[in-house]
């Protein structure tokens, strides 16, 4: 079988961000000329991809949930053999997933800088670390915890963000009415967090978080998008889940409620690749808006133990790349 990649393209932007029109404009198309992309991928496949039942709500079917890791992985991999986008002088960034405060990050150092930034996506299984020294990337946002021992020689980082978590909750729910939430409450707690097409660092970091709080998660079932998802939990379909609170929520109406006592962070860092030219990581930061290093946990903060191990170091090493 030989499948256009610009049809697998449709595919996960369609999933990244479920709506026909806002995707097609994404990938610079109709929205006629995207659903044709999507029946001809279809049509290849053998296999109905997307629920067209209700236009204004775009959910992939369980095929479409199926074959969206591999399209991804193929993409990642036509991206790291294609040497035109080194020679067009613009750097790849990895953001780890469309909806994540990443995202952001990159726009405004693409808009409001004019930075020379393409956003990537990985494979869910691959790290950014992976991804950076396969040569996937040139720069990916994760987790420095989730990387193995020894650190890579090849491959820079600096962490930027700790990034506090929050609870989704329905407007009614009794936890809606609270202005913080201690993380012993959540002990026993049943909360939801499909971990099908979760990345790598986030899987590890919440199944180590639960551990420790005692959270009782439910990972089964797709989120069909970041937008259903949040509205599944907010109207009660779904029980409460977590949230960083940097991400911006698809509804102002929806609740969150800040984590506190102690305050489970994701300890975001921008890793790249080590030939990378100093001045040049120092601007992309600084388009970022992260003029300093992410700060030292204190004591009223939880991270893993090894990525807190990191954040340490880091700080009492001077510099930015290590």
């Amino acid at each position: 079988m030989d499948v256009d990649t610009g049809l697998l393209r449709a595919l996960v932007v369609l999933a990244d961000d479920p709506h026909f029109g806002r995707a097609a404009t994404r990938l610079g198309l109709t929205q006629q000329a995207l659903s044709k992309r999507i029946r001809r991928l279809e049509g290849e496949l053998g296999v109905l991809l997307v629920d067209r039942g209700d236009r204004r709500r775009i959910r992939l079917t369980a095929a479409g949930q199926d074959a969206l890791p591999a399209a991804r992985e193929v993409l990642a991999a036509v991206e790291r053999l294609d040497p035109a986008r080194g020679r067009a002088g613009r750097l790849r960034v990895d953001v780890m997933g469309t909806d994540l405060a990443p995202t952001a990050w990159v726009r405004r150092a693409d808009r409001a800088h004019g930075l020379p930034l393409d956003v990537v996506h990985r494979p869910v299984e691959t790290t950014a670390e992976h991804l950076v020294r396969s040569g996937g990337a040139d720069l990916a946002f994760g987790r420095c915890g989730a990387v193995p021992s020894p650190w890579p020689a090849g491959v820079r980082r600096r962490p930027v963000l700790l990034e506090p978590l929050a609870v989704l909750v329905p407007e009614d729910h009794r936890w809606a009415r609270f202005d913080q939430l201690p993380l012993r409450r959540l002990a026993g707690q049943r909360l939801w967090f499909p971990m099908a097409a979760a990345p790598l660092e986030w899987r590890g970091y919440a199944s180590e978080l639960c551990a420790v709080a005692g959270i009782d998660l439910d990972t089964t079932g797709s989120t069909f998008g970041f937008q259903q998802w949040a509205e599944d939990v907010t109207t009660g379909v779904c029980a409460p889940s977590l949230i960083g609170e940097a991400m911006r929520l698809p509804d102002p109406r929806m609740r969150t409620v800040p984590v506190v006592d102690p305050t489970p962070v994701f300890p975001w860092s921008l890793l790249w690749r080590a030939d990378l030219p100093a001045g040049t990581v120092s601007a992309v930061l600084a388009g970022m808006g992260f003029t300093a290093p992410a700060p030292r946990p204190g004591p009223g903060v939880w991270v893993p133990a090894a990525d807190r191990a990191f954040l340490d170091a880091d700080r009492a090493t001077p510099g930015d790349e290590r």
